[in-house]
């Protein structure tokens, strides 16, 4: 095609896009499905906006290249080794599962087709790692308990396409079992082997691009990188969506992971839209209308079956039932890799086009029905583990003594850890909730009084004896969690302090109605405390600055009460610095001696000021009124030389 002509159709499909992303925007339509539905519009069985879409699909590889290299370099490998038994045993079942069940569904309708009945079975196993991360980063879901689960098998799935690939010409009838398990062999080596150029060569280039101080360097490092080392598993034979996700994946471990998704992700989004864009072209409206009922039904089946399929698997390997239930729901759809499969499955003729067309316009409405599966999970969820009568906490709060005047933490992360420290410190009896075993594990061999227990459970609360509690402390990162676990405690424990930490001003307002006594958004708080230190540098008055961070709380509606920082003395301005500090040592026979610092009275007395007490080794800053003067004390006074002439004096013979 002539470079003009696909000019003009991107122009023409992009202002499409537009026009319908602004629609449903207004109508709180998610974009996913606008997207979706320009493909249908603008494809060759719409008004053929594209005519032919091999252009399209090629910019589209490109977007989803840059895309799930994006997923790899916020992909945290120390968060996976924390849940890997999980992810890996939960996803394994979860994928046998559903191919088992589609697989049993197809033999009811088409006798004998094992080849068709397999790759349905894994068509519908695999979920789309695009879209579920895209809504579950956008709604705050992605670092709760279930959206990190939902990642991890999300991540195991794609890992899974590796093998589904190198075996399609076993399934196919085209290769015997010895060559089919060599390419798999070949698969896995490829896959190693650009994993370890991509450890030696890329951090290396960067660094390389960085020394410059050329941000044109950096940029172009960061674009080879992402589509180098695609073309690189490519030549090795290997997808090159995988390959971007294991380059994305070993820079993610660098310090550059920040400023390389800021450099990459207006390209990024302005290509993976038309990944979304060319699911809609590969659908035929003709096929939909002729087949709805085979389409929808296919759909459903697809949805429902993986959903019980996951929510069982995960049940299984001791999953929480709300959190089970949330990644079920969330993971309940076909992924982009379904279709990859899909597409060599009809060339090496395993499936028959009118089939994969049916398979294919279901697979596209389970990713239009996921915007709303992700959104409504978390109740969903929540309301199947209370009908269930979860009990998923662990028993040995059965057999602890009783408890009283304690406080309950929600949540054993930087935060809860901070806390319980401190609080132990004090000798404040606390009690822990906390939803990741291996964190439970871990902190009940340190010694710590910690539960495996949903916290938003009514169960797990009353066995943490909260209606005898002084307090309890979310400091929890699912937000839908959190409001769950207020609307609990108030129904347990309607008058107990309710202290919660939640990301965003919004969520700290909704908790806040539900009944916390105390929401803190850690979005307004960091803005504060950077302006309150940024205020103290430029020597505004303290007070001042605690009058403003008021005022700002209060527009802000928070509960949370700030006082100016205090600034090291280096920091203060010079004519602060250079203020003369002269020092007195006390005497046996000094009249000061044994007295205190309010008998003394130097600042009225002689004008000098007493700003530290050095005692031993010890020395007491701001030292109080209240404060007992002893032989052998060094006295730091604060004043000119009249001052501390008279200051010493005083000290001396009280005069």
């Amino acid at each position: 095609m002539p470079p003009h002509l696909l000019l003009k159709e991107l122009i023409l499909t992009y202002g499409l896009a537009l026009l319908l992303l602004l629609t449903a925007g207004r109508l709180r339509i998610p974009s996913i499905v606008a997207l979706i539905v320009t493909g249908v519009i603008a494809g060759p069985s719409g008004i053929a906006i594209v005519a032919t879409q091999e252009d399209v699909d090629l910019l589209a590889e490109v977007g989803i290249v840059l895309l799930l290299f994006m997923v790899g370099l916020e992909f945290s490998v120390g968060e996976l080794r924390r849940v890997w038994r999980t992810v890996v045993f939960g996803g394994t079942l979860q994928v046998a599962l559903t191919v088992a069940a589609a697989m049993g569904l197809v033999a009811l309708v088409a006798t004998g087709a094992f080849r068709l009945a397999l790759f349905v079975g894994f068509f519908a196993a695999l979920s789309s790692t695009a879209i579920v991360l895209k809504e579950m980063t956008g709604r705050n879901q992605a670092d709760s308990f279930s959206g990190r689960l939902t990642t991890g098998v999300l991540l195991f799935q794609d890992l899974l396409i590796i093998v589904l690939l190198a075996l399609q010409p076993l399934a196919a009838g085209t290769m015997p079992l010895a060559s089919a398990l060599g390419g798999v062999g070949w698969t896995l080596l490829a896959m190693a082997l650009a994993a370890g150029v991509g450890w030696l060569v890329l951090p290396r280039l960067l660094r390389m691009a960085a020394d410059l101080r050329t941000r044109d360097a950096f940029t172009l490092a960061v674009l080879l990188a992402s589509v180098g080392t695609a073309w690189l598993t490519s030549v090795l034979g290997v997808s090159m969506a995988l390959g971007a996700f294991l380059g994305g994946l070993v820079l993610g471990e660098t310090e550059f992971s920040h400023q390389i998704h800021a450099e990459l992700r207006p390209l990024r989004d302005a290509l993976a839209s038309l990944f979304f864009i060319s699911m809609g072209m590969l659908i035929d409206p003709a096929v939909v209308v002729s087949s709805a009922g085979y389409v929808f039904g296919t759909a459903v089946a697809i949805v429902v079956v993986k959903a019980l399929a996951a929510v069982s698997a995960f049940l299984l390997v001791g999953t929480p039932v709300r959190v089970a239930v949330a990644a079920g729901l969330m993971l309940a759809q076909a992924g982009e890799f379904s279709f990859l499969l899909g597409r060599t499955s009809v060339e090496a003729g395993i499936i028959p086009g009118e089939v994969w067309q049916v398979l294919l316009s279901a697979g596209v409405l389970t990713m239009l029905a996921t915007p709303a599966l992700v959104a409504y999970a978390p109740a969903i969820a929540s309301w199947v583990a209370e009908r269930a009568g979860s009990r998923a906490q662990e028993r040995e709060t059965d057999r602890e003594e009783e408890i009283s005047g304690h406080v309950v933490i929600v949540g054993f992360g930087i935060g809860g850890r901070l806390l319980a420290s401190a609080l132990r410190g004090i000798g404040q009896p606390y009690l822990v909730l906390d939803l990741n075993a291996a964190t439970v594990r871990d902190a009940r061999r340190a010694g710590e009084r910690i539960y495996f227990g949903d916290a938003s459970n009514r169960d797990a609360l009353a066995v943490a004896r909260i209606d005898s509690a002084v307090a309890v402390v979310g400091l929890m990162s699912d937000p839908d969690a959190s409001i769950r676990l207020v609307r609990t405690v108030r129904a347990i424990a309607p008058t107990v302090t309710v202290i919660i930490r939640t990301r965003y001003r919004t969520e700290a307002d909704r908790l806040r109605q539900a009944g916390a006594t105390v929401a803190i958004a850690e979005e307004l708080e960091a803005s504060l405390e950077a302006l309150a230190q940024l205020l103290a540098r430029l020597h505004v008055p303290g007070n001042v600055i605690t009058v403003l961070l008021e005022t700002f709380r209060r527009s802000g509606d928070t509960s949370r009460t700030r006082q100016a920082p205090s600034i090291p003395f280096m920091g203060m301005p010079e004519q602060v610095r250079d203020m003369p500090i002269s020092t007195h040592r006390l005497e046996d026979s000094d009249w000061s001696a044994g007295r205190t610092l309010g008998d003394v009275d130097l600042r009225a007395r002689t004008g000098a000021t007493v700003v530290a007490v050095q005692k031993g080794q010890e020395y007491v800053t701001s030292p109080a009124a209240a404060l007992v003067l002893d032989p052998g004390d060094v006295l730091y006074l604060a004043g000119d030389d009249s001052d501390v002439q008279l200051a010493r004096a005083r000290l001396t013979d009280g005069r």
